[in-house]
C-alpha cells in the first residue's frame, strides 16, 4: 500500500544561538544554514526512509526554493507528481532558531503553501492505506483529503500542529489524532500544558468517536496514546539532543510508515519514539530524518 502526505514545503533557514531571544533582545548567530523542511515535506521523508510508498500533495512557488525543494524530495524515491507550482507565489519559509540545548523558536511564512487547494488535495490514488496531514495547509485541503472516498481500513491520521481552531471541524474524520503536550492544552484550553503521561490522560476529553486514538507526544516524557478501549504509554529512548527541530515530524512519518505495513499500533509507537529521539541526534529536519535500518542499529 502507500501513506499519502497532504502538507506543506518551506525552506528552512536555520540559525545557530547560544540562548534563544526574549521578546525585543537581538542575539547574535554563530552559523546560518539553508535546509530543506515543511512539516509535510519533513514527515513523506521520514516515511520514505523507513520504507513506505510515499507521495506528497502540497504547492511550492515558481521561484528557485521551489525548484530546489522538489529536486530534493525527488532524490528521496517520493512521488512528487502531486506537488504543484504555483505561477508568482513564493515556496513557504522557515526562520527557525537553535540554541546550545537544542531547543527552537520558529516564525513560518506560509507562501503557497496556504494556497493548497481541496480538489488537489482530494486526488489520492486507490492503493492509499494511510493519509497523513498537518496544520501548515488550508483545513479545508486537509477536509478534502480525509472525506474522499478510500480503501477500507484505510487511516487518516492528523498531526494538529501548529494548533488552529480549525482542527476542531477535523476530528470527526480523524482516526489518529497526534498532538504533543502544548498542543493538547490549546485544544483544551488548559491553563498549563500536561507535566508528564498521567497527566495527559485529559486528552480522552478530545474523542469524538469509537475507534479514534488520540496519541500525545511528550518529548524526552514518551508518548500516550488514548481511545475509548484504555490507553497505552510508550516511554521516550534518553538522549541528550543537539537539535529537535524535526523530532515531532520524524514521529508522524515513521508511525504512518509502520502503520501502512499493517504494524500495531502499540509497536509503530514505540519504533517511532526511538526514530525521533535519533532525529534529535542531528540538525535539521528533512537531513536529519533516519532509515529503518539506522534506527535498528540505534536501538540495538
Amino acid at each position: 500500500m502507500a501513506v499519502a502526505v497532504v502538507g506543506s514545503i518551506n525552506v528552512d533557514l536555520v540559525l545557530t544561538v547560544d540562548a534563544l531571544p526574549s521578546p525585543g533582545e537581538t542575539v547574535l548567530a554563530s552559523r546560518s544554514t539553508r535546509l530543506p523542511g515543511g512539516k509535510g515535506a519533513n514527515q513523506a521523508v521520514a516515511a520514505a526512509r523507513f520504507g513506505a510508498t510515499t507521495r506528497l500533495t502540497a504547492a511550492v512557488g515558481d521561484d528557485e526554493g521551489g525548484q530546489w525543494m522538489r529536486q530534493v524530495l525527488s532524490s528521496e524515491g517520493i512521488d512528487t507528481s502531486g506537488v504543484e507550482s504555483l505561477s508568482g507565489q513564493d515556496t513557504g519559509l522557515a526562520t527557525i532558531a537553535v540554541d546550545a540545548r537544542g531547543e527552537n523558536q520558529i516564525i513560518v511564512s506560509s507562501g503557497a503553501n496556504a494556497l493548497l487547494s481541496p480538489d488537489k488535495a482530494a486526488l489520492l490514488k486507490s492503493d492509499t492505506k494511510v493519509v497523513l496531514a498537518q496544520q501548515e495547509v488550508p483545513p479545508e485541503a486537509i477536509l478534502a483529503a480525509f472525506t474522499v472516498e478510500l480503501p477500507a481500513g484505510a487511516i487518516r491520521m492528523l498531526n494538529a500542529a501548529p494548533a488552529l481552531t480549525g482542527a476542531a471541524n477535523l476530528l470527526d474524520h480523524t482516526d489518529i489524532l497526534i498532538v504533543n503536550q502544548h498542543e493538547l492544552a490549546e485544544y483544551l484550553g488548559l491553563a498549563q500544558a500536561p507535566a508528564n503521561a498521567a497527566e495527559a490522560l485529559i486528552a480522552q476529553d478530545l474523542l469524538r468517536f469509537e475507534g479514534q486514538t488520540i496519541i500525545v507526544t511528550l518529548g524526552a516524557g514518551g508518548a500516550l496514546a488514548v481511545s475509548s478501549a484504555g490507553h497505552f504509554y510508550a516511554p521516550a529512548v534518553a538522549v541528550s539532543p543537539r537539535d529537535t527541530i524535526g523530532a515531532g515530524d520524524c514521529f508522524c512519518g515513521v508511525l504512518a510508515a509502520l502503520l501502512d505495513t499493517g504494524a500495531p499500533l502499540e509497536k509503530a509507537i514505540s519504533s517511532a519514539n526511538a526514530a525521533a529521539a535519533l532525529c534529535t541526534q542531528r540538525q535539521g529536519a528533512v537531513p536529519a530524518m533516519p532509515t529503518r535500518a539506522e534506527v535498528k542499529k540505534f536501538v540495538g
